[in-house]
């Protein structure tokens, strides 16, 4: 196990700043998810730590060294990359045996590693057969068995899942969960998927444009978002987002949402509303609203109305999120500061917003 920090680390590609003056821990034995949009920075920061992406500045410890200038094959460090670079000529054995037989471990011990992590993603009995007869997902157990049969303090993930099926997308990201509980390794995980990171993090990353947005946990990136990027990101459908004037923006997560039929009594946010559109999706239903020349999603468990049909759209007053002008989170100290952001929108009626 291994906590890696970066200190003010910058990525300069053909002049342009993809990494700008990072600082980021990321701590020994837990599952950290870099998640972000194309091109945010993710994978530079992690093939900077595995050090076949130099930085351009600053530096990179693992357990306290310096390793920013230390050769990649040094550093015990496993990556696991989105195309698996396995090698079809290659058994499944001798693909997972090929980095021990490099590094000179004996016969003996090779044998002993790769007996237990065969076994514990389930390839076992596949050791003899070529990559090509085999599925995606035990091809990408190939590669993860190569990883975990160095015994690395850090394993390094780049998108492993994303040439997968949904359905077995899903039964992966399932074992690689089990799989860091058992190895109680360092995970550093990238993705651009957020339901993915949700699902998977002891701790996301969320970067945009080579910055951290925010970190933490995933139900503190969910549920107390610093800033409308990280509300909207995180969260299907992403919350809704309301511009109120220059200085002030309300938020509400979709399911935060109640249409009803009748006036709605007791709730701070009330508006005369009509269904746009109305998705079933088994236990849950996703409408799109119109209020006020606004459109907002709703997310409910029920299926009481149809497209294009009249109702009330309501929000309880503590589900209500405000940010200023740029997007930063106002985090009112006390009914008083609370009651500043509700006069500021637009449209106050006897005490509503």
């Amino acid at each position: 196990m291994a906590e890696i920090k970066l200190n003010h680390v910058t990525k300069i590609f053909n002049r342009v700043k993809v990494i700008d003056g990072l600082d980021l821990v990321i701590p020994d034995g837990k599952f950290t998810v870099l998640v972000g949009p194309s091109g945010c920075g993710k994978t530079t920061v992690l093939r900077m730590i595995a050090g076949i992406g130099p930085a351009t500045s600053g530096h990179i410890y693992m357990d306290g060294k310096d390793i920013t200038d230390l050769d990649p094959g040094k550093r015990d460090i496993a990556m696991v990359f989105q195309n698996y670079a396995i090698y079809p000529t290659m058994t499944v054995r001798d693909n997972i045996e090929f980095g021990l037989k490099n590094r000179k471990v004996p016969k003996e011990e090779r044998e002993k590693r790769i007996s237990q992590v065969t076994k514990m993603v389930g390839l076992w009995e596949m050791l003899d057969r070529k990559p090509s007869t085999l599925s995606g997902g035990q091809r990408q157990r190939i590669a993860l068995a190569r990883a975990m049969v160095k015994n690395p303090k850090v394993f390094l993930m780049d998108e492993p899942l994303s040439n997968l099926d949904a359905k077995l997308r899903n039964s992966m990201r399932s074992e690689l969960i089990e799989m860091h509980k058992k190895l109680k390794a360092t995970f550093v995980y990238v993705t651009h998927d957020q339901v993915e990171a949700m699902a998977m993090a002891d701790r996301i990353v969320l970067l945009n444009k080579g910055k951290i947005m925010q970190q933490g946990s995933p139900r503190e990136l969910y549920q107390d978002p610093d800033n409308t990027f990280t509300a909207q990101f995180m969260g299907t459908p992403p919350m809704n987002v309301l511009d109120y004037g220059k200085d002030i923006q309300l938020g509400f997560r979709p399911e935060r949402a109640v249409l009803t039929k009748e006036y709605p009594d007791g709730y701070a946010y009330v508006r005369k509303a009509r269904t746009v559109t109305c998705e079933m999706l088994g236990s849950e239903t996703v409408y799109k609203v119109e209020a006020n020349g606004r459109t907002v999603m709703v997310k409910s468990r029920d299926c009481d109305f149809d497209a294009e049909q009249d109702c009330w759209l309501a929000v309880p007053d503590k589900y209500l999120l405000f940010f200023d002008g740029e997007g930063k989170r106002i985090r009112p100290k006390n009914e008083k500061e609370r009651n500043e952001c509700i006069k500021k929108i637009r449209g106050e009626k006897n005490g509503r917003i």
